[in-house]
């Protein structure tokens, strides 16, 4: 018995040179082959046991005939010999047509084994680690001349700003002076810290009253220096933007230099296992942007868009470029003509890797056929799931009906196209695995589950940028209308978890989470440039309540014998009031009245209330 595959041209060819009941040959046979682009569904024609006559069951009616035969090419080409596929249970004849245009022919897969391309690039860390404290692995990443462009541009747009725009008196402009390296990674550092303590507002973190005050803030910068540097952070000089009516206009000018060294840091410091992926990740951004995204299926419905190449193992981020509009123009080095927006992106992201053995993971809005033929031809097969209306999927597959954990597959040279049904029909393309199928186990009584192979594959390594997603659970960007200061800080924090992947893959023993990873990397970019470290006593609103406290005279000065201060319940309440006691067992040693501040301070929680 044998299996034959044959094209729907083919097909009707044999059904005009046959309308009667007259035999099909077994030889070649010349046919005209149709130019309509318009889809077939899949015709099956089985052999009859006793005659080598068979029965179409496609129709061959003279209208149909005639209506085919007008649309055929007026020259007639000679089809080569189709193979043939030994089978014990009965001879078919599968005619199997793609949904749109002429793709290669789908057929069985035959249990063909794919070709797999050897890796030959060497995975790991490519830089010295030895001796290296937490923040050097974070200086690996944000460098110093990273630091020295924030410090530059900064400077450079708050001289341009003052000198064009005349402020009010009361602006907190007036106290800008330069910044320093120094500085700017002590602003760094206390952004990094208001992931790790979520505060209601930026001057929550500042406020020096509540009984749930954090120090650290107060003592290490001033609020209104933070909020007049956040106000003037730069990443690029605004006088060397192109107009947007220019073709020459860049959209992300503002973070160029930003995102430059950042991926070229990216791609020197480590270098990925075999299994990568591409997807993307939001960012919430709900102020006015042209090219903000709007996706109700996504956890940041409203904000800028990431594509990023990760690490599936490790979710390490090696490549990335931000989303900039519908209209804006991408054309990767050595692209396809005929490649679409979405394969464009996996070609920009993949090019450093192309040609070394890697393996590519993808979800449904960057899977096509095309993109696929062109990465195995370099040696880098994908995997991914696919949409069913897809194009270049084959009819037989779509129109396959399946019952639950039932798995079909065709395949297509060395591209397997596979349809399984579980809670609903998924749909697979993959340049890496056959049709195999292994059978799960579930932890309850419920019975053995079998699904595909690719399938199990997919799923574990598809989760490469989920896990870098996982870093917006420490969400360092304020709330703020300049998207270009939330996405820098958003790029910030990929640097900060590529830190913490090579911090994992070079330190023997025991590893730090990420959260503790964090909080013991933040005293060093806080006091690493300070000879000494700011005076950080306990908080005054939890000692004051509870405990024995006593009045006493404040100690004498050199230029006074009866020192006198400020009482503290007296300012809270706008009176200005100097006495000569004070609390010693407080921490901030505060001055108070005799009667009735000195009792109202130690028992009431809100003093300047009472």
């Amino acid at each position: 018995m044998a299996k034959r595959v044959y094209s729907t041209g083919k097909t009707d060819r044999v059904c005009m040179m046959n309308s009667s009941s007259e035999e099909f040959s077994d030889y070649d046979s010349e046919y005209e082959p149709f130019g309509s682009e318009t889809d077939f569904s899949t015709d099956e024609s089985e052999i009859g046991d006793s005659s080598s006559s068979v029965s179409a069951e496609v129709s061959c009616s003279g209208s149909d005939i005639a209506d085919r035969a007008e649309a055929s090419f007026s020259e007639s080409v000679n089809l080569p010999e189709v193979p043939t596929e030994e089978n014990t249970a009965e001879d078919e004849v599968t005619i199997v047509d793609a949904v749109v245009g002429s793709e290669p022919m789908w057929g069985p897969p035959n249990n063909y084994s794919p070709e797999i391309p050897l890796f030959t690039a060497v995975p790991g860390v490519k830089v010295n680690t030895n001796n290296f404290e937490l923040v050097d692995f974070f200086h690996v990443f944000v460098t110093e001349d990273i630091l020295q462009n924030m410090v530059f541009y900064t400077n450079l747009y708050a001289e341009q700003f003052l000198a064009r725009c005349p402020l009010p008196e009361y602006s907190q402009g007036h106290a800008w002076h330069p910044t320093n390296t120094h500085e700017i990674k002590r602003f760094l550092a206390l952004t990094i810290a208001m992931d790790l303590h979520e505060g209601h507002t930026l001057a929550s973190y500042w406020d020096t009253t509540s009984i749930i005050s954090i120090p650290l803030f107060s003592a290490i910068m001033p609020i209104n220096r933070y909020q007049i540097l956040l106000r003037f952070l730069h990443f690029n000089d605004n006088a060397t933007a192109a107009p947007p009516n220019e073709p020459s206009h860049d959209r992300l000018h503002k973070l160029r230099p930003l995102i430059e060294s950042l991926c070229k840091r990216f791609a020197e410091v480590y270098t990925p296992t075999q299994n990568i992926c591409v997807n993307e990740s939001p960012v919430f951004f709900k102020e006015r942007l042209m090219f903000r995204q709007n996706n109700p299926k996504k956890r940041s419905c409203y904000g800028m868009k990431f594509y990023k190449l990760c690490e599936s193992k490790t979710g390490y981020s090696g490549n990335f470029m931000i989303y900039e509009g519908t209209d804006s123009f991408l054309d990767p080095p050595g692209c396809p003509l005929d490649f679409t927006f979405s394969d464009k992106i996996v070609w920009e992201l993949l090019t450093p890797l192309l040609g070394r053995g890697y393996h590519l993971y993808v979800d449904d809005f960057y899977t096509s056929i095309p993109l696929f033929r062109a990465l195995h031809s370099l040696d880098t097969p994908a995997c991914g799931i696919v949409s069913h209306n897809r194009k270049g999927l084959p009819r037989a597959l779509i129109n396959k009906i399946l019952r639950h954990g039932e798995t079909y597959a065709l395949r297509s040279n060395d591209l397997l196209a596979i349809k399984y049904c579980d809670t609903k029909n998924e749909y697979i393309l993959t340049t890496i695995h056959d049709e195999s199928v292994i059978v799960e186990h579930k932890t309850t009584n419920g019975p053995p589950k079998s699904k595909p192979l690719c399938s199990k594959e997919y799923s574990r390594h598809i989760d490469g940028v989920n896990k870098t997603d996982q870093i917006q659970y420490y969400n360092a960007a304020r709330k703020t209308k300049a998207w270009y200061k939330k996405a820098a800080f958003y790029m910030i924090q990929m640097a900060l978890n590529n830190s913490y992947v090579v911090y994992k893959a070079t330190v023997p023993g025991p590893k730090l989470s990420f959260y503790n990873y964090q909080v013991q990397l933040l005293p060093s970019l806080l006091f690493g440039d300070v000879e000494e470290a700011p005076d950080m006593s306990d908080n005054d609103n939890v000692v004051r309540m509870v405990g024995k406290h006593f009045i006493d005279n404040i100690p004498p000065t050199l230029n006074k014998k009866y020192a006198q201060r400020a009482c503290k319940v007296c300012r809270k309440k706008g009176i200005r009031r100097d006495v000569r006691y004070y609390c010693p067992k407080c921490p901030s040693k505060p001055a108070l009245c005799f009667q009735p501040c000195f009792e109202i301070y130690h028992t009431v929680v809100h003093y300047e209330k009472a």
